[in-house]
């Protein structure tokens, strides 16, 4: 990649080995009720972390997939931007619907990110996620925060 990018998803051992967990009911149902999937330089978490993770001994029947600002269309209208992030989570929820990749189902519902500031233009951006969802997308978390750096601003509003 041109800009020396690493998105080899290079695990760190080190780092994980830190914490093990026992697992005390193993045949306990689990919904994981928050996880993302991205890929930024140097940290790639996408569907084989998640299903390495899945893999852990505990009985996690389905997971819930928070938007993170990742895969984000690059181009178009800026409210619809978000939009590339649930396309891109349904594909996951697909491959894993299929169940070529284990009992899980990973990404059955997914919680997006729509600005809510675009007021009444809100509605169609919110049924644009609907449609691409495939019956997923439950919720929207739009987070909000002030700070006189724009740079806060924009980290936090993506707008």
């Amino acid at each position: 990649m041109a800009s020396g990018a690493d998105f080899s998803g290079r695990v760190n051992e080190a780092w994980l080995a830190q914490q093990r967990e026992e697992i005390i009911e193993a045949e306990l149902p689990i919904v994981d009720p928050h996880h993302h999937l991205w890929s930024h330089p140097g940290n790639v978490y996408l569907f084989a972390e998640l299903l390495a993770d899945l893999a852990s001994g505990h009985n996690i029947r389905v997971t819930v997939f928070e938007e993170c600002g990742s895969m984000y269309r690059a181009e178009g209208p800026e409210e619809l931007r978000s939009l590339g992030e649930t396309e891109f989570v349904t594909g996951v929820a697909a491959m894993s619907a299929s169940g070529g990749f284990g009992a899980t189902r990973a990404c059955a519902a997914m919680v997006g990110n729509v600005n809510l500031l675009i007021g009444a233009r809100v509605e169609p951006v919110i049924e644009a996620h609907l449609a691409a969802s495939g019956g997923r997308f439950h919720a929207i978390r739009f987070s909000t925060a002030w700070d006189a750096d724009e740079r806060v601003h924009k980290t936090v509003l993506r707008a």
